[in-house]
């Protein structure tokens, strides 16, 4: 029996199963990191505490950094799970933010005062790569149609979407803040 080729309308839904989950990994990929950076300050306020100094200040500008970067990759994930074309301009600014970081801003700024683990700076390289080549797919699902118009979406979906963002950017500011509630000795 010769092998069906796959009808336009399964593999568009192939494909748009595809981006979806790969924008639900980014929303999921955003949430993780600010957590991770939330414990990291927690951490360095305590030890500031105890030690009465406070960490260096590129330490602090490396975690507002990747929380923004973290809040930019998380917002154009959800994007990206409801179909929406603003997330290959999304997926774009989160592509230029992190090779800007680490071509630029680490390598020149944060880097001589506050030394990377160089296992840590390849797998970040690793998942900027892997985060450049998904940009591409993104933008291109864009340009064929795939990603949907913003202005088409129901306003009470691009209403969620926007409080989602804006709520995450209002965790991701709150969680940061702890370093500020905490990082003086008493």
């Amino acid at each position: 029996m010769p092998i069906q080729p796959i009808a336009p309308i399964h593999m568009s839904i192939v494909i748009e199963t595809g981006l979806r989950a790969l924008g639900l990994f980014y929303v999921l990929s955003g949430v993780v990191v600010v957590r991770a950076l939330a414990i990291s300050a927690m951490a360095d306020a305590a030890h500031a505490a105890i030690m009465g100094a406070p960490p260096h200040p590129a330490e602090r500008a490396r975690e507002i950094w990747l929380a923004a970067g973290s809040v930019l990759i998380g917002a154009g994930g959800l994007a990206l799970a409801l179909l929406i074309d603003v997330a290959a301009m999304l997926f774009v600014l989160g592509a230029l933010q992190q090779l800007i970081y680490l071509v630029i801003v680490a390598p020149r700024f944060l880097d001589p005062h506050d030394a990377p683990d160089a296992g840590g700076r390849a797998k970040t390289w690793q998942a900027a790569v892997a985060y450049l080549v998904v940009t591409v797919l993104v933008v291109t699902a864009a340009k064929t149609g795939v990603l949907r118009p913003w202005q088409d979406m129901p306003a009470w979906l691009l209403a969620a979407a926007s409080a989602a963002v804006i709520l995450g950017a209002a965790w991701t500011i709150r969680a940061l803040a702890v370093r500020n509630s905490t990082g003086t000795a008493e």
